[in-house]
């Protein structure tokens, strides 16, 4: 009996040290490079979202809270169903903390205090999320982050059309025409802003096709600064960023030439046809 429990012991220490491993490889499926950075731009955008939120709410109530309502579109059930194979007391709880902060502004005003409260409540629910949801070599991989640069340019255009009017928002009746048009254009600003952010994060060092796309990701953000016209923006993207993205990082994107200026940003979608390797880098 002694010796019985004797080879069990240290057996049951490692059945504990190897569990959390375990647990996401079994409970639920691994996810390519592709599905983390797109699941990762989704939440980039609800933090960019609720962050805006915050902003805005002592400037203009209206346009907060139109940020506010764009929180939970962001988040489909079946990104709700692969984040409950996880964890889903997980997937409750971020349902839960989305829905709660687009009600504050259903009843009045909130106040400020209050919305900074529930956009740390929203960032602290998120990060339990992501280390759920995705493998920890993912969220380090450089050709995922830079698969999320490219699925961050796809949402500034898709903004920066819907911003400029060049394409209609779903449920555009519900929102004034001002408002929504306001509301598209800082988040595109925010979203390019944070596509350079993680570009200054993973840039290769003495690289000159990498010092191209640091200066022409700043390019446009001065671009759509000066709210230059759609077409310019595109072209940017189609024809430089990319072509630079998949120089640098081998991200095998499809170069399409601009064919973004009438779908006003599918960008984020189609760009997603992503490389077969990105898990690799």
């Amino acid at each position: 009996m002694f010796k019985v429990q004797y080879y069990l012991i240290p057996l049951l220490v490692l059945l504990i040290m190897i569990g959390p491993s375990v647990n996401k490889s079994v409970l639920g499926h691994t996810f390519s490079g592709d599905e983390s950075a797109s699941f990762l731009t989704k939440v980039e955008m609800i933090k960019i979202e609720s962050q805006l939120a915050e902003e805005q709410l002592s400037n203009n109530v209206t346009l907060a809270k139109d940020h506010a309502d764009r929180l939970s579109e962001h988040i489909t059930a079946n990104d709700t169903e692969e984040i409950s194979e996880r964890n889903s007391r997980l997937a409750t709880e971020l349902n839960n903390t989305l829905t709660d902060f687009s009600n504050a502004f259903e009843t009045g005003t909130p106040s400020q205090s209050e919305i900074t409260d529930k956009v740390t409540n929203i960032t602290d629910i998120i990060a339990e999320v992501v280390n759920a949801r995705i493998d920890e070599e993912q969220l380090n991989n450089v050709t995922v982050k830079a698969l999320v640069i490219n699925d961050l340019l796809g949402e500034t255009l898709e903004h920066y059309g819907i911003a400029l009017g060049n394409t209609e928002e779903e449920h555009e009746s519900e929102h004034d025409e001002n408002v929504t048009s306001s509301s598209h254009s800082t988040d595109n600003q925010a979203a390019v802003l944070r596509a350079i952010e993680i570009f200054n994060e993973i840039m290769p060092d003495s690289n000159t096709n990498s010092t191209e796309l640091g200066d022409s990701l700043n390019t446009l953000k001065g671009k759509i600064d000066n709210k230059a016209p759609f077409d310019e923006i595109d072209t940017i993207v189609d024809e430089k960023l990319t072509s630079l993205l998949n120089s640098i990082f081998n991200l095998n994107l499809a170069e399409e030439g601009g064919e973004h200026a009438e779908e006003g940003g599918e960008h984020a979608e189609e760009g997603g046809e992503h490389g077969e390797d990105e898990s690799n880098t």
